[in-house]
């Protein structure tokens, strides 16, 4: 994994804001919008989701519950850090060392082919961990997982993280429900992927599968998709053209609308009658 520069340190990364370019689901629009760095992992768990059910449902799970002394001794031990856009946080193979703790951004979690083809695993928004499972098991990393947008990150050297966990019984109960998310949604993925037989059918199925962490709207569903047609192409295996023309098919359909990197999904159950029929 190549070196990071890093644009915060310890000293003064609270305190940091900026416009961050979130880039576009149409690759002629540009969409930005202005983020705020949290000053504590914590925050997360209270501000997305504190009770499991809102928008990016589990996301911030790791700190729930813990004990102002458990927050206090993660805080001492963990350096933040702020990164630019496109760069590599883990790769493929790679020893894991460190645990790392996504507070602001998002990253493209991927595997790749010797033959050049990606599959995109998933997007980490802010609360999720990366490289949790490599550390607990101790194995490589069987994933990359690649900067999106710029982002703020707290790491924890990986035995650290591991005696933390030995000493509060209630953070270990929280990593076991990440790893059951994850497990989750990797399933999902495997059913996409493996059960449905054309790319509208897959499509759909990755729409209906974003709608669950979508806000209900009065238009529909909300979904913010800052991703080109290529790259929805490698959540499901399917080109950029193919992409484009499953869209301009669905909206032409009534199924899906967009602006910019948001997409309005007005009938769920509109989209699920196509997801079987197909």
């Amino acid at each position: 994994m190549r070196t990071l520069p890093v644009i915060g340190g310890q000293a003064g990364w609270a305190s940091q804001t900026g416009w961050y370019d979130y880039g576009s689901f149409d690759e002629n629009t540009q969409n930005r919008e202005e983020c705020r760095v949290y000053e504590f992992p914590s925050r997360i768990a209270s501000k997305a989701q504190g009770d499991g059910s809102g928008p990016h449902r589990g996301r911030g799970e790791f700190f729930r519950n813990l004990s102002t002394e458990a927050i206090s001794e993660f805080e001492s031990i963990s350096e933040p850090h702020c990164y630019p856009g496109m760069a590599v946080l883990i790769s493929e193979e790679e020893e894991p060392s460190k645990v790392l703790f996504l507070l602001e951004g998002r990253v493209k979690l991927s595997m790749n082919s010797i033959d050049g083809k990606r599959l995109i695993l998933a997007i980490a928004w802010p609360g999720e961990i990366l490289g949790l499972t490599s550390a607990i098991s101790g194995f490589p990393h069987v994933i990359t997982a690649e900067i999106q947008f710029p982002c703020m990150i707290t790491s924890l050297q990986r035995q650290a993280f591991l005696g933390f966990l030995m000493r509060y019984p209630m953070a270990s109960q929280n990593v076991m429900r990440e790893l059951s998310l994850d497990y989750d949604r990797t399933a999902q993925q495997l059913r996409t992927l493996g059960l449905a037989s054309t790319a509208p059918a897959k499509f759909a199925r990755l729409l209906l599968e974003w709608c669950k962490d979508g806000e209900e709207t009065k238009r529909g569903v909300r979904i913010q998709c800052p991703l080109t047609h290529g790259e929805i192409g490698e959540h499901i295996g399917a080109s950029r053209e193919t992409i484009s023309r499953v869209m301009k098919d669905f909206k032409s359909q009534g199924l899906v609308e967009q602006c910019g990197s948001i997409l309005i999904v007005p009938n769920l159950e509109a989209l699920e009658a196509c997801d079987y029929a197909i």
